[in-house]
């Protein structure tokens, strides 16, 4: 709807009455149904143009957020035309750079007790010209489209192939990698087929995986990504749940999925030393964990201080810029 004379009928007064009517059944051949509606709305006064062409574009741009957001209306601003060309541009140079550009680093992870290197946790990075971005940067663009799966993909191949490299330099051990999943990566169901086949050109235990799922990325149980997960600890992958603290799945993961491994998320580590309320919550967490035969890893450790706290917690591992930033493979030096 274009109002044009939006001085004598207010666009707000128009919108609500919008939403109102939107929001009753609509009767279909003596049947009434409710169709969920979202509404984008924008005014001269707000986005300072008025144009009706360009006002119509940022109204549909409006449109396209409170889809993707849920709520029932959103007003477009100044900004929003420019935000949705820089996203649109953004999703276009990741599907140029799927195949390319896109590498992985690598953290070690430790044990606790010996400080020795256990494995790696394989870590997505975007080299975009000169320069190197880190996951906060696109993986969000990435998970909003399908282009996450090509590049989840692209990541467990490179990361078990340098796996092989690794257990080939160092016959005497055998070390593992973790590898980020999203709900969305893990309902792909070419996936589990895909790690199958790796697993069977590179002769790799699939113990030597942990399959890492983030607290915050909420997954429904009885969906296609649990019966991945399930599926994938029946192959013998290690299950871990990341950054545990952060959301409120916790609990419910420890319960209800085959976990293996938890990682406390840096942000309780880090506050550890001054909060002793924390401190009994993590201790909590390990001693379930325990209980559970479930591993514990301390994220973001950054100091020695830590560490005798750590122990007395009783976490198992340890992962942080103490031990090791993330680097490309060609600039870890093995132990």
């Amino acid at each position: 709807m274009v109002l044009f004379d939006a001085a004598v009928v207010a666009a707000e007064d128009m919108t609500a009455a919008t939403i109102d009517r939107l929001s009753r059944p609509v009767s279909v051949d003596g049947r009434e149904f409710f169709v969920q509606s979202r509404v984008g709305l924008a005014t001269a006064a707000r986005f300072g143009d008025s144009d009706p062409k360009i006002l119509s574009e940022a109204a549909l741009g409006a449109a396209h957020i409170a889809i993707n957001t849920g709520v029932h209306c959103h007003e477009a601003d100044s900004a929003l035309l420019s935000e949705l060309r820089r996203e649109v541009e953004l999703r276009t140079a990741i599907a140029k750079a799927v195949d390319t550009d896109f590498e992985m680093h690598y953290q070690p992870i430790v044990s606790l007790d010996s400080k020795e290197v256990l494995g790696y946790e394989s870590l997505l990075r975007w080299r975009a010209g000169d320069r190197l971005l880190a996951p906060g940067e696109f993986l969000e663009a990435a998970e909003e489209t399908s282009l996450i799966l090509p590049i989840g993909k692209a990541g467990i191949s490179a990361a078990l192939k340098q796996l092989d490299r690794w257990n080939e330099c160092t016959s005497s051990k055998s070390f593992f990698v973790a590898v980020n999943f999203s709900a969305r990566q893990l309902s792909d169901p070419v996936l589990l087929p895909h790690i199958e086949r790796l697993l069977a050109e590179f002769e790799i235990d699939p113990s030597a995986i942990w399959v890492e799922i983030t607290e915050q990325d909420l997954i429904k149980f009885a969906s296609p990504a649990v019966r991945t997960i399930e599926a994938l600890a029946e192959l013998g992958c290690s299950i871990c749940v990341d950054d545990l603290g952060t959301g409120f799945a916790a609990l419910r993961y420890l319960a209800d999925l085959p976990i293996s491994v938890v990682k406390i998320d840096r942000s309780l580590i880090s506050s550890l030393m001054d909060q002793k309320s924390l401190r009994s919550i993590v201790e909590a967490i390990c001693d379930i964990s325990r209980a559970l035969g479930i591993d514990t890893v301390a994220e973001g450790v950054e100091s020695e201080d830590q560490l005798p706290l750590l122990k007395d917690l009783g976490f198992t591992h340890a992962q942080g810029y103490y031990f090791g930033r993330p680097a490309a493979a060609p600039d870890i030096a093995l132990a």
